[in-house]
């Protein structure tokens, strides 16, 4: 036994004796392994010790020690160490992040606050530091400055999809009221005259969501029409949010009533899902089942979304592919939009069958904020669509609207 206990007494004695042979790089990347690798936090937290002994004012090693306490809850220990890094005249973009992410996670946003303005202060061109005071911001509830701060970061070289997503996200909480106004042409190389659509809506935050009152106004089949909606944006937690519409006209060029619901489901990887139905009723319901995905990836944006419509032979299927890329914020931005098969809506015709006829279609998207409180869109589209089987005519189509925020 006595010999068991000299045995470990030696194998601990030249192993202490190896550590105190290795450098502080060295130490420092057997901590990182030990963390990541061998998910043995308490042991990396050892090597960073170590490593310190040899070289104190090692501010990585010191950053890395003080995220391995705040990983495990040991807040005062992590915030001992990162007050004393931020003091150095070299500090690092990385000490200030990891001592707001600890401020932030702990709901001392008014600490957390600081530290981002003293460390965007040092480092005015970070894109994550103003990424992280918008979060911060918005935890406070100040919406108006949070969508600022990402949007000062979407202008900054580096800039992500996770400030694109942030911005996404916060744009209709940092807008209490909004006014749009739209007009889109459509002329058709046969069969129908030019056909005019314009609309005037207002939309307003709630605390359950925003809420947008919409007034669609009409002139097709040499006939005038007029369309009321409600829109409703639900959130039910973070990542989770819903699409509600109701719609009613008295007009034979809308549908007598709509209906539509959908609910948005955020995912990793900067992954998002949705699925719902839309409800056209004329003299016949007309039920459309939609699905779709999106993924942001630096810059751009993608969405594949498909359109079911059952019928009483086999349902009619469209899908949409809509590539955006982001210019330098949520509100500023380029889309191109392709489409094929049959998507329902009051503009679409139907055969003798009641079959919904079949489209090709392309179109461009331009949006772009002009100043602080008006947001200019621009579209441009050409489809090749059916008016009867086996027949089909051009449709060239252009919209301009403005929205007025306040």
């Amino acid at each position: 036994m006595k010999k068991l206990f000299l045995f470990i007494f030696l194998l601990s004695g030249i192993a202490a004796l190896a550590q105190e042979k290795l450098t502080s790089d060295e130490l420092f990347s057997k901590a990182r392994e030990a963390a990541f690798n061998l998910k043995d936090r308490e042991l990396a937290r050892k090597y960073c010790r170590l490593a310190l002994a040899k070289s104190p004012n090692y501010t990585d090693i010191s950053v890395f020690l003080a995220r391995l306490y705040t990983w495990d809850s040991k807040y005062d220990s992590a915030r001992a160490i990162f007050n004393e890094v931020i003091k150095r005249e070299n500090v690092s973009e990385d000490a200030f992040s990891g001592a707001i992410d600890l401020e932030y996670w702990t709901d001392n946003n008014d600490t957390a606050l600081k530290l981002c303005n003293q460390a965007i202060t040092k480092y005015p061109d970070s894109s994550d530091l103003l990424l992280k005071k918008a979060r911060v911001l918005k935890a406070m509830g100040k919406y108006d400055d949070a969508y600022s701060a990402v949007e000062l970061s979407l202008a900054k070289k580096g800039s992500n999809e996770d400030a694109i997503i942030f911005a996404e996200r916060l744009k209709d909480d940092a807008r209490k009221n909004a006014i749009t106004i739209n007009y889109q042409y459509d002329n058709f190389s046969k069969t129908f005259d030019p056909w005019h659509l314009a609309y005037i809506s207002y939309s307003r935050r709630t605390p359950i969501g925003t809420v947008i009152l919409r007034t669609n106004f009409a002139r097709r089949f040499d006939e005038n029409g007029v369309q009321y909606e409600i829109d409703m944006y639900p959130k039910f937690a973070d990542g989770f949010y819903s699409y509600l519409n109701f719609g009613y006209s008295d007009n034979s060029i809308f549908p007598n009533y709509r209906y539509g619901a959908s609910l948005y489901a955020s995912l990793p990887w900067s992954l998002e899902i949705d699925g719902g139905f839309r409800l056209l009723k004329y003299s016949t319901d007309t039920w459309i089942y939609t699905f779709a995905l999106g993924k942001y990836w630096g810059n751009y944006w993608f969405s594949l979304r498909t359109f079911i419509t059952p019928q009483i032979e086999k349902a009619s299927v469209s899908y949409s592919l809509i590539i955006r890329y982001y210019l330098s914020g949520a509100d500023d931005y380029l889309s191109l939009s392709l489409g094929t098969g049959i998507s329902p809506s009051e503009q679409q015709v139907v055969d003798s069958q009641g079959n919904w006829l079949k489209s090709n279609k392309v179109g461009l998207e331009y949006q772009n904020k002009l100043g602080k409180v008006v947001i200019l869109n621009l579209t441009a589209g050409y489809s090749s669509e059916e008016f009867i089987p086996g027949e089909t005519r051009d449709d060239i189509s252009g919209s301009i609207g403005f929205k007025f925020l306040f």
